[in-house]
């Protein structure tokens, strides 16, 4: 059905392979370490950032740090977190030509030695071609084989295991005892599931493996939101969802830190078995593509003057009460928001989430733009039409250069957010979009 999917499961062999390779990572994060660089930025989207954060998480670790958005004050809290002198960045893009990527690296690049930096991209790409003229430290390269979501158990989540001190190994071997035909019979569950009306994923795991929920969540996302069909992963939010007729809740995972590589090999192989199943190909993203190029062109359109606007274009889309009556049952909500991605901002939305969540009585979700353009925002646009799209916006109370791009990060932002406008209305989504001129004005929308 796929022509192309069987060059796609490099992923099976992964934890082989990377337990042959890590007594290589380990010695070159240790050198990296007695040369002074003792804590990692990582600048990544998606698949190439996202298993770095749930191992630093998991197994606790404060030396590292990942950059996934383009928000003028995120970059800026990115470069003050540690003093640039002790700090590796790692510019993870297999393609090597992520733009969120190439332009944290422009943007770090301007202030830090060469020797500061490590590659992790493919052969042959545009940022291989640049780490080795620029002099950095090292270049890395994942398989050819493997997808970003499903790369977690290569050099993608290895290297960065071992840049803070977290032994690979037994990580690895317990992978490879991984229970295969329990792994698929789970993924045959959930479509199963999804097929007799159950269309969301409620994901808890243990809360001190918490954040192994939205690694999932970026997997079963990305690979099943296709042609009209997939399974919505929700993390977080009130507990009420539990209790709602189109969620599945999935509680069973270990507890065990070093079990870690062993669930994302799981998941790997149940997200496989869910797409099979549906009928849609598990190891392509077609949606956020053409998001992308939604926001190419908006980028386009710009004067470059800073702080001006993208385009004299704007989409039509709803108001948020306009939102709200449009929602039917088995319908979900999905706040989108190209704010500063911190705690504090974290947790006023939720509290938006959880009043739409209660009077609408839908599954809720949030996401941080534009790092879930890489994430769900595949699910959005190529999942079942039931979303109901909250997209937040607001002004940037500083705004910096992205050094020889000739745009300003806070440019960017507004792009793509304004670019996966454009995507989601092309699809037939219902879409509402609200602009406030400061972030913390988002806890209004609770009252709408």
């Amino acid at each position: 059905m796929f022509p192309r999917r069987m060059d796609r499961l490099g992923w099976i062999d992964a934890p082989r392979h990377s337990l042959a390779q890590f007594a290589g990572l380990a010695a070159f994060a240790e050198a990296a370490r007695v040369d002074g660089l003792t804590h990692t930025l990582v600048c990544g989207m998606g698949g190439s950032s996202l298993a770095a954060r749930i191992l630093a998480t998991v197994f606790q670790r404060s030396t590292l740090r990942v950059l996934d958005s383009t928000d003028p004050a995120a970059v800026q809290a990115a470069e003050r977190w540690h003093d640039p002198g002790e700090t590796l960045y790692l510019i993870a893009s297999k393609s090597g030509t992520t733009v969120e990527t190439l332009a944290a690296y422009q943007y770090f690049a301007a202030r830090v030695r060469p020797d500061h930096f490590v590659a992790l991209t493919a052969p042959g790409t545009p940022l291989e071609t640049q780490a080795r003229a620029a002099g950095f430290r090292a270049v890395f390269a994942p398989p050819a084989d493997v997808g970003g979501r499903y790369a977690a158990l290569t050099a993608v989540g290895m290297l960065p295991a071992a840049l803070i001190d977290v032994d690979g190994r037994p990580l690895l071997e317990r992978a490879l005892a991984v229970d295969v035909a329990a792994a698929k019979a789970l993924g045959v569950r959930l479509a199963e599931g999804a097929a007799a009306g159950r269309d969301k994923l409620l994901l808890q795991p243990p809360s001190h493996m918490a954040s192994l929920a939205s690694w999932i969540e970026q997997l079963v996302a990305e690979s099943s939101g296709k042609d009209g069909r997939g399974v919505l992963p929700v993390v977080g939010g009130p507990d009420a969802a539990a209790r709602l007729p189109d969620v599945q809740v999935v509680t069973d995972y270990s507890s065990d830190p070093l079990n870690i590589g062993a669930e994302f090999l799981r998941w790997e192989y149940a997200t496989w078995a869910l797409c099979q199943r549906l009928g849609v190909n598990a190891f392509d993203q077609p949606d956020v593509d053409a998001a992308k190029a939604f926001a190419r062109a908006e980028l386009e359109g710009t004067s470059g003057g800073r702080g001006e606007e993208v385009s004299p274009e704007r989409p039509r889309t709803l108001a948020p009460e306009a939102l709200r009556r449009a929602a039917q049952p088995r319908d979900y909500l999905a706040i989108l928001a190209y704010l500063p991605p911190t705690p504090e901002l974290a947790a006023r939305l939720e509290a938006v989430r959880a009043a739409w969540g209660r009077t609408l009585e839908i599954v809720t979700t949030v996401g941080f733009g534009p790092a879930y353009l890489h994430s769900t925002g595949q699910f959005h646009k190529g999942g079942p039409n039931r979303g109901l799209f909250l997209v937040v916006t607001s002004d940037d109370a500083v705004d910096v250069e992205i050094p020889g791009m000739g745009r300003t990060f806070g440019q960017l932002k507004r792009a793509q957010a304004l670019g996966d406008i454009k995507a989601l209305l092309a699809k037939g989504r219902r879409v509402a979009h609200v602009h406030v001129a400061q972030p913390e004005e988002v806890a209004a929308l609770a009252a709408v």
